[in-house]
Parts: C-alpha cells; structure tokens; sequence
C-alpha cells in the first residue's frame, strides 16, 4: 500500500500513466524501485522519472497511512478484491481510493444520478420518483452522486428515505466535506450503510481540476448514469460525455422546451447520446437487471424493521414526527425506517405525507 499511494503522489503521474507503469513493472513496489533506465524505457517522462527516483513521496505517503489507520478511513487500491470492478474499462479511472465507509463495491446494481446544482422544484421531486421506483423493484440498488446542492443532494436524500445505500463522491479528501451545510447529510449517508469516497489525498487543496476528477469517479463507479436537469452547458454534461465515453449506459429525464433547466436533458435525448428516461423499467432493460424477489411481509425483515413494523398501529395514518416519537427514534432515522418499509411494499403515504400501513 505504501509505493501504491507514494506512485499516486508523484506530480504528474495520472491515472493512465500509473496504470500503463503497474501494467510494465507488475507492482507499485517494483516500479518506485525501478532505476531511471527502465522507467524511461518503460514511457515515463523525465520530470516523472526524476521525481519517483528522488523517492520524495515515500515518507508523505507513510504520513497518509498513518491518517487513514487513525481515522478509519479505507485505501483501495488496484488489484485488490475490494477494488470497484466498474472502473475495470475505465481507462482514466484511479488506481488508489480513499473510502470512508464499508460499503462493497463490487456487489448490488449502482446507478449515479446528476443534475445542475440550480435545480427547481420540479426536478427534485422527479429525483425522488426515479429513486423511489428503483428502491420499489430493486432495493439493493446503490446511488451515486457528487453531494452538491441541486440535484445531487436530492438524489442522496432520496436514497435514504427509501431506504437506498448512497456514495457521496468528493472532489478533495473524504473528510472534507464540500459544501460545508451538508456535514449532516453525509453523516447520515455513513450511519445508514453508504460511503464518502475520493482519489485525493489529505490536504488537497481543492479547485476546479479537481471537479472534473470527481465527474470522472462518479461515472466510473456505475453501471449507468441519469441526467436529472442540466442548462446548456455544466458539470453534469461533462459527467454525461465521461459516462459515454467510458461506454456506460445513458438516460436523461425530458423536461420543457422552455425550461432552461432542462436544455442539457433534452439535448442530450435530441442527440441520441441518451436514453428518454421514463420509468425504472427502462434502466432495468438497457443493463439487463433483474428484478428482486418479492419480500414477505414483516417476518423477512430485520429485527429493528419487523419491530417498527409491529409497532406501527393497524389503521393509522402518522406523520414522519409522530413516527420518530413512536419508535423514540432520531427524525431522520425514523425517515429512513420508513424509507425502508416502502421500498419494502409495506407502507404508504397519503397526499398529507402520512404514512399508513398497506
């Protein structure tokens, strides 16, 4: 683990740089151990030749160990069997992450969802239907999103309260969260199975390069990405071109003609680099998903499931505040129990946002 993170530091290095010397050398190891000879001869330019010989990123790299044994924070790297298989024809993707969280990646269908941060009510809510009835037919679906403010934040809320895992991709490191506001939201995202992941070390000071790093994770990590709303031009669009790129699967929502917000989406379907997202089914179509077998009700449930299912009267119709008080449970955990009961089939809710037993 040590050369691998210490080859990840060496300026200018890159993804595809890193991949094509651990593909020559067979290991991290062997490549920071090269002599200057062989690592010219194996492609690497002099600054990166004289850069891995000075051996300078050796100690910042134990350094970075140190942090993450401290911190609980998980380094995956190349070759691992933790290592996300997604990234597997991904030419550009990184070959070191840093993960917060225990999430598997390589098991459940991962989907990202994007969108402008400026989004309107309309296209959070359009947010929330699409997670929705992923969570109803497959609920060992996985959400990907960057944890900005728009659409991203609605997409990992959504997954929370039906009762979806999410993955917060960050443009510097796991624990800086960016925007600060959303500290809580990614806490919950960890308390409820999720992560917080990024290919940036501590200390990264984070501009715009770094974004577009970030774009490049969260398309990677899927199997396909939704475009929710976008304007002409944005972040979205540039995760929707790496998607394509990396050959992944597509789908924009259609929005109004008139809708600023949804000239990206619609361009996007005009010029057939999408998929016209209309209902779950379509994705499960185009990837080939298998829909989940029925859950029976209440007894195949975990044990705090099944008990706040038992605990929920017969007949009642409760809001999510007299739920949390009911369960003497959080709000927002009360939320994502119920997340869960109707991803499940179990629960339903009202025009009033009351919730009542099917």
């Amino acid at each position: 683990m040590k050369y691998s993170i210490a080859l990840s530091l060496v300026p200018r290095v890159g993804s595809k740089n890193m991949r094509r010397l651990l593909a020559a050398f067979g290991s991290a190891e062997a490549v920071m151990n090269a002599g200057a000879e062989r690592l010219t001869e194996a492609g690497a330019s002099p600054r990166v030749v004289q850069e891995i010989a000075s051996g300078r990123s050796i100690p910042r790299a134990m350094s970075i160990i140190d942090i993450c044994e401290r911190t609980g924070v998980r380094v995956l790297t190349l070759g691992m069997p933790d290592f996300p298989r997604a990234f597997a024809e991904c030419p550009d993707a990184p070959c070191l992450l840093y993960v917060r969280g225990g999430i598997d990646f390589n098991s459940g269908k991962w989907l990202s969802i994007v969108g402008t941060r400026n989004a309107t009510p309309e296209g959070i809510a359009a947010t929330g239907r699409v997670v929705r009835d992923l969570a109803l037919l497959y609920p060992d679906t996985v959400v990907v999103s960057g944890l900005a403010f728009g659409i991203d934040k609605a997409a990992h809320c959504a997954a929370l309260q039906y009762g979806l895992k999410t993955v917060a991709v960050m443009a510097g490191w796991v624990d800086d969260i960016v925007p600060r506001s959303h500290y809580y939201l990614a806490r919950q995202i960890l308390e409820t199975g999720g992560a917080i992941v990024s290919d940036m070390p501590p200390g990264t000071v984070i501009d715009r390069g770094n974004f577009l790093s970030r774009n490049r994770l969260v398309a990677g990590l899927s199997d396909a990405t939704v475009v929710v709303e976008s304007a002409a031009k944005g972040g979205s669009l540039v995760t929707a071109d790496i998607a394509v790129s990396y050959g992944k699967e597509l789908f924009a929502l259609p929005g109004a003609i008139d809708s600023p917000m949804s000239e990206g989406t619609n361009m996007l379907i005009r010029s057939n680099k999408a998929i016209m997202y209309q209902s779950a089914e379509d994705i499960a179509l185009a990837l080939g998903w298998k829909r989940a077998a029925a859950v029976p009700p209440a007894t195949a449930l975990a044990p705090r499931l099944r008990q706040a299912y038992e605990d929920f009267p017969d007949g009642a119709r409760l809001d999510a505040e007299s739920l949390a008080e009911l369960w003497n449970v959080p709000l927002w955990e009360a939320s994502s129990i119920v997340g869960q009961l109707r991803a499940k089939g179990l629960l339903a809710a009202d025009p009033y946002r009351c919730y009542y037993k099917i």
